[in-house]
């Protein structure tokens, strides 16, 4: 029998092209979808869809499949059958923003003339065209450039959109970028792996950025997979990206990204805006906002249990008997759980023929998911998030096994789960201060109570604004705005990000923690000399000459302001100083009011008293 050789001229080995023709004939292929993220609104704007064989089969690896495909000559025939595939499972998941599918330019070639078919493909899915970008792929040389320009035409027509994939990684380059103009490019992973380190890389990202700019085009980065490669991407003006970072490709995409998401995009943010260009990039190590107590155990109830011992007839009876019974977790020896018996998995066994027959007496283990959703009562919200981001939709009502250094400890509902993620989002959000995104009140309290549990000493600074008020009356609320924010970035851009917290108490007033007791005065300096020379930018001239304006004071008379100055009161706290964190919230009162009364520019005070609780007698 001849066989037609594969890639790099290798013969393709005749299992290998029956394998193809069973996969075609069956359509068993499985879709993952990873999210494209908008980085600027921590939103998902769309998916690329990745073809997985079944995980039996020697054609799993989607290179190994369309080498494959292309010997048998039966490439455009495949990819017109995932297209078919990624589109229906993009429309049954309801995922929302546009779908990227990959294709070769052989099937793009024939496009145009197909476009009758593929308008039949779309009929009675519900998807509109304008929600699918085809995403042009290396595998194939484009033998006939004219007619993949007549099909984009064609497909254009009707709404359909373009991008090149891995930009700069060989086959679509710029002259392709120029012929075709796609709306999309998606900038090759190597260029990405590193940017943070290597100013080579970013120059080419940089000339991409810029060529988009001018050509109407949006680029998107691949293979996002660290946290200072996405600051640099945000930076230089990179806004779609995907990658491990942001989230894995998955046949079940969640509905919302995993919770560390946002609040990792919202911290480069803020780095980001607190920075100018030239400045050093930031540590990946900054305190969170607010974290949280929940954790697996307080979401674990007592529920019933099989052991090996119960056959697959007994299980099947307890399921049975008890329709509410939706899952059971099976315990070994020592209460070590093994697996879980799942009621739709359990029932459907059951009901094969010659089941009971063959399988009655057998351990139920026959039965189980051997590798079942499990948590230690310490994990967190975070990690469990992360976790049932895969899981299948037809699992989700099946709850996750909870144990307790390996002991069985509980079932948790996936419904007690997802509220309590709801939950924590809403905090995260609530707790933040809309006009900054700094921590709020309730972060701050429960970041300077974590520190006062810890045996080390810290220093906290109390900022405010003086003459705040009476420059909001003369300027307006909205430079009152301009000059908080100013203020905000002001105090972050003298933090160093591995050691020091900010937080917005609420108007003028902010936060500053210092780990350790180092550093902090040169920081305070920094900061009171930035805030006098950026301030007189927010000020008009004439206001500067005199050295401040007029504005009625709180008893509506007319006097003289000074113009807007920073003060901070300081105070250095010992371990044992303070019970909590209300209480060193007292003692920098008299700190700031005492800074307060400082004469001439922006200042603070350092308040050296130690509490009276821990003086030694007289």
């Amino acid at each position: 029998m001849f066989v037609p050789p594969g890639p790099a001229g290798v013969p393709t080995p005749p299992q290998l092209l029956l394998e193809l023709e069973e996969l075609i004939a069956q359509k068993r292929f499985e879709m993952h979808f990873q999210p494209i993220v908008d980085s600027d609104t921590s939103e998902v704007v769309g998916y690329e869809a990745l073809t997985r064989a079944t995980s039996s089969s020697a054609l799993q690896s989607p290179r190994v499949l369309l080498a494959v495909a292309t010997v048998a000559d039966r490439l455009v025939e495949l990819e017109r059958l995932l297209l078919r595939l990624a589109v229906r499972r993009f429309a049954e998941l309801r995922l929302k923003g546009c779908l990227f599918v990959n294709v070769t330019t052989d099937t793009l070639a024939l496009a145009g003339s197909r476009i009758d078919t593929i308008e039949r493909d779309f009929a009675d899915v519900g998807l509109a065209y304008s929600q699918v970008v085809m995403e042009m792929i290396e595998t194939r040389p484009m033998f006939d450039a004219t007619a993949v320009k007549q099909s984009l035409v064609a497909l254009r027509q009707r709404g359909f959109r373009l991008a090149l994939d891995d930009l700069g990684g060989g086959f679509p380059n710029l002259k392709l970028w120029i012929d075709l103009r796609p709306e999309f490019v998606k900038i090759d992973r190597d260029f990405i792996d590193g940017l943070a380190t290597d100013p080579t890389k970013q120059q080419f990202v940089r000339s991409i950025v810029e060529m988009a700019a001018h050509s109407g085009c949006t680029p998107v980065a691949e293979g996002v997979e660290t946290e200072g490669d996405l600051t640099v991407l945000q930076r230089i003006g990179v806004r779609l990206m995907q990658g491990y970072l942001l989230s894995r490709p998955r046949a079940q995409p969640a509905p919302w990204l995993p919770l560390h998401v946002p609040e990792l995009l919202a911290r480069v943010t803020q780095r980001n805006l607190a920075r100018g260009e030239g400045e050093p990039l930031p540590s990946a190590h900054e305190p969170a906002a607010l974290s949280t107590e929940v954790c697996a155990g307080q979401l674990a109830r007592p529920a019933p249990t099989a052991t090996p011992a119960m056959t697959c007839e007994q299980a099947i009876a307890q399921f049975v008997a008890n329709a509410d019974l939706l899952s059971m977790a099976v315990v070994h020896t020592h209460q070590m759980p093994i697996g879980l018996l799942r009621s739709a998995d359990v029932l459907k066994r059951g009901s094969e023929r010659y089941f009971g027959e063959v399988f009655g007496r057998r351990s139920c283990i026959e039965l189980m998911d051997r590798q079942p959703l499990m948590f230690d009562v310490s994990a967190s919200l975070r990690h469990m998030s992360e976790a049932i981001m895969g899981i299948h939709e037809r699992h989700m009502v099946d709850g996750f096994i909870v144990t307790h250094k390996g002991q069985y400890a509980g079932m948790g509902r996936m419904s007690d789960l997802i509220r309590a993620i709801s939950d924590l989002q809403l905090q995260t959000a609530r707790h933040a201060n809309p006009l900054t995104l700094l921590p709020g009140n309730v972060a701050i309290e429960h970041h300077l109570d974590l520190l006062l549990q810890q045996p080390d000493a810290f220093v906290v600074v109390y900022w405010d604004v003086s003459h705040f008020k009476p420059f909001n009356d003369v300027y307006g609320f909205a430079a009152g705005d301009d000059m908080i924010r100013m203020t905000a970035d002001v105090i972050k851009r003298h933090a160093s990000p591995d050691s020091t917290y900010v937080g917005h108490i609420g108007g003028d007033d902010f936060v500053q923690v210092f780990r350790g007791t180092e550093q902090w005065e040169a920081s305070l300096s920094h900061i009171v000399q930035d805030f006098d020379t950026s301030a007189r930018q927010l000020l008009r001239p004439e206001h500067v000459r005199a050295g401040g304006f007029e504005a009625e004071d709180r008893q509506g008379r007319r006097v003289h302001h000074p113009l807007p100055n920073l003060r901070g009161g300081v105070r250095l706290v010992q371990p044992g100083d303070f019970p909590n964190a209300r209480a060193v919230s007292v003692a920098l009162a008299g700190a700031k009011k005492a800074a307060k009364e400082l004469t001439g520019g922006s200042g603070y005070f350092l308040d050296r008293r130690r509490p009276a609780a821990l003086l030694p007698a007289a």
